[in-house]
């Protein structure tokens, strides 16, 4: 099976499932990361607890790191007359047509998990294992490649994935040229500022391509693995300091026990093994972050799909995109990784599940405008309904209810 691209067609298949690893990354990290404890009152010393909240912004950093990563991914598949790409599989699931060995899941903060993630971001040729795998590796069959077409490209690593994509483009540079390779249209000044404003630039032309391919793969790995701001050693720092404080203190538990995979009910399309939220506000309050994930995943795909837009328009989406994060996500989730997963599960605590149904870009300006903005009116109102039904409990819902208030307005 050669590993290499000459198609375009082959291209935009390797970039969508980049964006698919990109993206289910970004919500594995931010999933481990709430499950750290960060309240005086969680049973940690006031030593443990400044160690234990430096590793949620850590990893609450690399998360967002992960979230650019699907953002220049996307840029790049607009850039060459692709659609952008928000869909990924339910976890937890397998990576098959690139890193068959390599199972991404929704796993509370421990050291097996922090194993995985090193793993995960090893540089190429490290040859970490890793401690958390499919339950069998998927082989593919036949006798020839695919000459006209995308084939499975097994490969070993982040770096290779990215290493592959970037060959690729200037393959077709030089067999296209780089104007009939670059078709799609040019970031819009308000997309622009989003990456730069995040330290990227938008991939829409050769070079700024093989310039984020490199940042990419440098802020993952390290390159050598040397390199102190990467994914790679980030994991490793906290590691080792988890290590130094439980030698210290045995009884030392720096994550809330929060459930493996926690679902309120079966996944679609779930590949492995995952754990049933029982309680009635868990259960609520899960769907409610659920539905939020997919609207901030509609107003991400219109970032990339701007046509009758303003400039104010756009700003305002990219406004809204944050806001999502800041305002919905992260205090449900938070939340959820607090309340009892239920009955059949005692002693432990729910989790966010970041369901995802099929998701494809609203393509017509008004009628995206009028859907979101009805979305996050319903949305509004089913929180305000959760958080007179849950008490003190639910106050992190009450912001969440004004959050999608104000969203429904601006997109009105």
């Amino acid at each position: 099976m050669t590993e290499k691209i000459t198609l375009r067609e082959e291209l935009i298949f390797v970039l969508n499932h980049a964006s698919e690893l990109e993206h289910s990354l970004c919500c594995s990290y931010l999933f481990t990361a709430m499950t750290l404890k960060d309240k005086a009152d969680e049973g940690l010393t006031p030593e443990q607890l400044e160690a234990v909240k430096r590793w949620k912004r850590t990893l609450n950093g690399v998360a967002i790191d992960e979230m650019m990563h699907l953002a220049i991914v996307n840029s790049l598949l607009v850039a060459v007359g692709s659609a952008p790409h928000f869909d990924r599989p339910n976890f937890p699931h397998d990576c098959a047509y690139y890193m068959p060995e390599l199972l991404i899941g929704l796993e509370p903060f421990n050291e097996v998990t922090m194993q995985h993630f090193i793993a995960v971001e090893q540089p190429t040729g490290a040859d970490v294992p890793y401690p958390i795998t499919p339950q069998g590796i998927r082989e593919f069959q036949g006798s020839r490649s695919n000459e006209i077409g995308p084939d499975a490209h097994l490969l070993e690593s982040q770096g290779d994935v990215y290493g592959l994509i970037a060959n690729g483009v200037r393959t077709l540079c030089s067999r296209l040229g780089e104007s009939n390779v670059f078709v799609g249209p040019p970031p819009r000044p308000a997309v622009a500022r989003f990456f730069e404003g995040n330290g990227w630039e938008p991939a829409w032309n050769l070079q700024s391509t093989i310039k984020a391919v490199v940042q990419i793969v440098e802020q993952g790995e390290g390159a050598s693995g040397d390199n102190p701001d990467c994914h790679y050693t980030k994991f490793k720092n906290i590691l080792d300091e988890y290590h130094a404080l439980k030698a210290q203190d045995p009884a030392f538990e720096p994550g809330r026990p929060v459930l493996q995979n926690p679902f309120s009910r079966t996944p679609p399309e779930g590949y492995g093994e995952f754990n049933l939220i029982t309680d009635d506000l868990a259960v609520d309050v899960s769907d409610l972050f659920n539905e939020s994930y997919v609207a901030l995943l509609n107003v991400f795909a219109r970032m990339f799909v701007l046509t009758e837009e303003t400039e104010e328009e756009a700003n305002t989406l990219v406004e809204i995109a944050i806001a999502l994060m800041v305002e919905a996500l992260l205090p449900l989730g938070e939340l959820l990784c607090r309340l009892p997963a239920g009955p059949a599960t005692p002693g432990r605590t729910a989790g966010p599940s970041f369901v995802v149904k099929t998701m494809h870009a609203l393509p017509y300006k008004h009628a995206a405008w009028k859907l979101l903005s009805e979305r996050f009116a319903e949305l509004g109102n089913h929180a305000g309904s959760l958080a007179q039904e849950g008490g003190d409990q639910t106050r992190p819902i009450r912001m969440v209810q004004q959050a999608f208030k104000r969203m429904s307005a601006m997109m009105a």
